[in-house]
């Protein structure tokens, strides 16, 4: 039987458990990544026009020149992958754990874009309460990923309680 648990939603089928956590908008951080990322839709709309430019202008240096603004697009391509990742965080309005038999995904959904990651479940610790970053966490490896850092801690530790003794029953809180 699924928990009831203050702000969070729960649907199971036979295939995975899907936890929905809520996320509060920063709409400083909203605001800034929004900016940076309309400056960079201009920024890359200009560089492909000048390298079209540049490259049919019929110049004898326009082939080095135009490989040099093809390598600048691509770095600055590179960024707005970034940016957009950034922006994506900030603009979701709620953030999913789907836990599979064999994996854990972490999204955090805008529409029907997102970023979505995936751990197996076989090198994925226990969840814990991380007090450094006020956030529900477990260990990928090496790696720590943090998720639910809008749940007050009452929820947030009922939450741990339940998928721990679910699906990690022998741990001991206390190694």
């Amino acid at each position: 039987m699924l928990p009831s648990i203050e702000n969070i939603q729960f649907e199971e089928n036979n295939e995975r458990l899907k936890v929905v956590l809520p996320v509060k908008k920063q709409w400083v951080y909203l605001a800034l990544y929004s900016v940076m990322l309309l400056i960079w839709i201009g920024m890359f709309i200009f560089g492909l026009m000048f390298t079209w430019q540049i490259a049919f202008s019929g110049e004898r240096f326009a082939f080095v020149f135009t490989v040099m603004l093809l390598v600048l697009l691509y770095l600055l391509f590179l960024l707005g992958r970034l940016v957009w990742r950034q922006w994506q965080f900030y603009a979701a309005n709620r953030e999913i754990l789907f836990v599979h038999e064999d994996m854990l995904i972490v999204r955090r959904p805008v529409s029907i874009f997102g970023i979505t990651t995936a751990y197996d479940r076989a090198h994925v610790t226990p969840f814990y309460f991380s007090e450094k970053h006020s956030s529900l966490a477990f260990d990928y490896g090496h790696e720590h990923v943090y998720f639910g850092r809008d749940l007050p801690n009452d929820p947030a530790g009922r939450l741990i309680g339940y998928l721990n003794a679910r699906y990690y029953p022998h741990h001991n809180e206390d190694e």
